[in-house]
């Protein structure tokens, strides 16, 4: 098989997006009307909702396309297949389990006993009710992508649209059954045009490259009508977190990740990544290496560092941007600890 070299331009992504999500967790974005429940008919899109929808928000499926797009690189074997999905496995093991421990202790473990099936599906689907569900969903979505690469063209570009229609049809279809579950953000639902996407952005890489200003355009176009139509379409009371812990930290009245306009964002973001030219420096590549890290170990560190300051008499803005800068350097200093006593595939 042939040796792809590494496309630098990823680290890139990693760095950012891993911020984004750090950011996006701790209100860095600001909030408007539609994080009311009882305001969000007055909303009117502001350039916070620009901010939290469509660029924070591109970090979890960002790092969806990545790791697909690379497995499809690099060679969708049964033998590549089993070692992500084991590593996978260990991540959304141990992380929940050590996040659990720490806010709630060993009773905490024991309230999440599902008592159902359908329970237990939630416990599963969301990682024990934590932000780990993105590893759920990579798994997911590696198996898909597995499944999938073995299909020829024709059949990839039909599945690409049905997925893409399928998407943008769940937060309709939540509105009008009135099952809420159907837009949840932790649904690996929201991810399988992902699968498709890296499928055919690892096929067409050579058309890509030659027409790239083209199919970049045309990726801008179809994110932002999508999105216009979303705004349009897809807000309502009934995206609000519900006592189901399915639906755990849905915060405004739009599906965060139930949205097919982050689908072609994101190709557009990674398209824009790989690109030969692109070099990482040093402070990149150090972030890159420990994007993984950020992401896991930061929600230990996010309400500590919350209420140690507000303790003190700060200005709002300082505080929430002075939290966010101690949480993610605090997470990567401890990622480098950390390092010393854990396995690599933990933190890596």
């Amino acid at each position: 098989m042939t040796k792809h070299p590494r496309i630098e331009g990823i680290d890139y992504l990693r760095a950012i997006m891993s911020v984004f999500v750090v950011v996006w967790h701790m209100d860095g974005g600001g909030r408007s009307l539609i994080f009311s429940k009882e305001q969000y008919p007055d909303h009117r899109f502001t350039l916070s909702d620009f901010v939290n929808f469509h660029v924070l928000l591109l970090a979890v499926p960002t790092f969806i396309l990545i790791s697909n797009y690379l497995f499809v690189l690099h060679g969708t074997s049964w033998a590549a297949l089993k070692r992500r999905l084991w590593r996978l496995a260990l991540l959304v093991t141990f992380w929940p389990v050590a996040l659990t421990l720490c806010k709630r202790g060993v009773f905490g473990l024991q309230d999440l006993s599902p008592s159902s099936f359908p329970s237990l599906v939630s416990l599963l689907v969301t990682a024990g009710h934590t932000i780990y569900f993105f590893f759920v969903s990579l798994i997911v979505c590696l198996v898909i992508t597995y499944v999938v690469s073995k299909l020829p063209d024709a059949a990839v570009w039909c599945g690409s649209v049905l997925s893409v229609v399928f998407l943008f049809s769940l937060p309709l279809a939540t509105k009008m059954s009135g099952w809420s579950w159907l837009s949840a953000g932790r649904s690996p639902l929201n991810f399988i045009p992902y699968c498709f996407a890296a499928i055919l952005l690892s096929r067409y890489a050579g058309h890509i490259a030659r027409r790239k200003a083209l199919i970049l355009a045309a990726g801008l176009l179809l994110a932002v009508a999508l999105s216009v139509a979303e705004w349009r379409l897809d807000t309502g009371s009934i995206f609000f977190a519900s006592e189901d812990p399915f639906l755990r930290g849905q915060e405004s009245a739009i599906p965060a990740y139930t949205r097919a306009s982050l689908l072609f964002s994101t190709v557009v973001v990674l398209i824009l990544a790989v690109n030969p030219a692109i070099k990482a420096h040093g402070a990149v590549r150090f972030m890159s290496r420990h994007a993984l890290a950020l992401y896991c170990i930061h929600p230990f560190l996010r309400r500590p560092i919350e209420d140690g300051l507000s303790r003190f008499a700060l200005p709002d803005a300082v505080a929430l941007y002075g939290g966010i800068g101690l949480v993610i350097g605090l997470s990567y200093a401890m990622s480098i600890v950390l390092s010393l006593y854990l396995k690599e595939d933990v933190l890596r």
